[in-house]
């Protein structure tokens, strides 16, 4: 019996990135036991009406497959996410959930080279992709995921900046969290690890989920040929006063997933972790006049 897959994209006020995102998926609903849920987080740029009207104009066999949720207030990524997932779980019996970020394409290949992966190594529980840069796709951004330094609260992209053919050919790296822009769950691990923590409005989202995950008996994996385009940061745009906001915002969530995630999985560093990161923080920034 085919593999069954449901893509999971989630939207917030970024319509024009999701409808390429959902034109590469295009082509994967070829299979009619894959499904494709769209959660979009409350948005304010009447991003629902625009998905709801590209989805109508789609044929009546995509329709079919096809789910638009409008989550009723903006949950941050692990709650938009979560809604999806709890939406397929119960509507549908799948093998596998990709969770992508709305500012992603996929390649045409990519979703077999993932489920050729997950059915060589049944012990990986999560997949990371091949993420390239949208405008340069030879360029990586992330080889499946990252390491992080709980000591420093520094997280370090696998094989950043190099091209994809030669990170391919090094040895691999450790990976301590598959990057949240395109990460491929097997639905058992799904169940036994549970949703997502939405305790994390913004960031350690995925780190959480992958240190879960393994507690769980499962591993990590990157799938080389999986490929996927990242536009990044597009959304931040100039360094406007809006963009600033934005930016300011950000970082208040980032230092509080900070914190969140060190008291979880690193009680005994929080003290020192705490003074690292904010005290010094403070003290550099006022010897800076920021």
């Amino acid at each position: 019996m085919p593999l069954s897959c449901c893509f999971i994209v989630l939207n917030w006020n970024g319509w024009n990135h999701t409808r390429l995102c959902l034109e590469s998926l295009l082509p994967l609903l070829d299979n009619s036991r894959h499904h494709l849920i769209v959660c979009d987080n409350a948005s304010s740029d009447d991003s629902y009406g625009q998905i709801q009207q590209w989805l109508s104009l789609q044929d009546s066999q995509v329709q079919s497959q096809c789910v638009l949720l409008a989550t009723g207030a903006n949950l941050g990524f692990a709650g938009g996410m979560n809604v999806g997932l709890v939406y397929a779980l119960k509507h549908w019996k799948m093998d596998y959930f990709w969770l992508l970020n709305n500012d992603v394409q996929v390649h045409p290949q990519a979703l077999q080279q993932l489920l050729d992966c997950a059915q060589e190594k049944p012990e990986v529980g999560l997949w990371g992709c091949s993420v390239l840069e949208a405008e340069n796709r030879e360029m990586l951004q992330c080889a499946g995921g990252c390491r992080y330094y709980p000591w420093l609260t520094v997280f370090r992209a696998n094989q950043v900046g190099i091209k994809l053919q030669q990170a391919m050919q090094a040895k691999p790296q450790k990976l301590d969290y598959v990057y949240g822009a395109a990460m491929f769950f097997c639905a058992e691990a799904v169940k036994k690890t549970g949703l997502l923590n939405e305790e994390y409005f913004l960031f350690y989202e995925e780190l959480d989920y992958s240190r879960r995950l393994q507690q769980n008996g499962y591993q990590l994996g990157w799938c080389k040929n999986a490929e996927v385009y990242h536009q990044g940061s597009a959304s931040i745009g100039r360094p406007d006063s809006a963009s600033r906001a934005r930016i300011q915002t950000a970082n208040y969530y980032e230092n509080l997933s900070t914190l969140k995630y060190s008291r979880n999985f690193h009680p005994y560093q929080f003290p020192i972790i705490f003074f690292n990161r904010f005290i010094l923080k403070a003290l550099a920034l006022a010897f800076s006049g920021r």
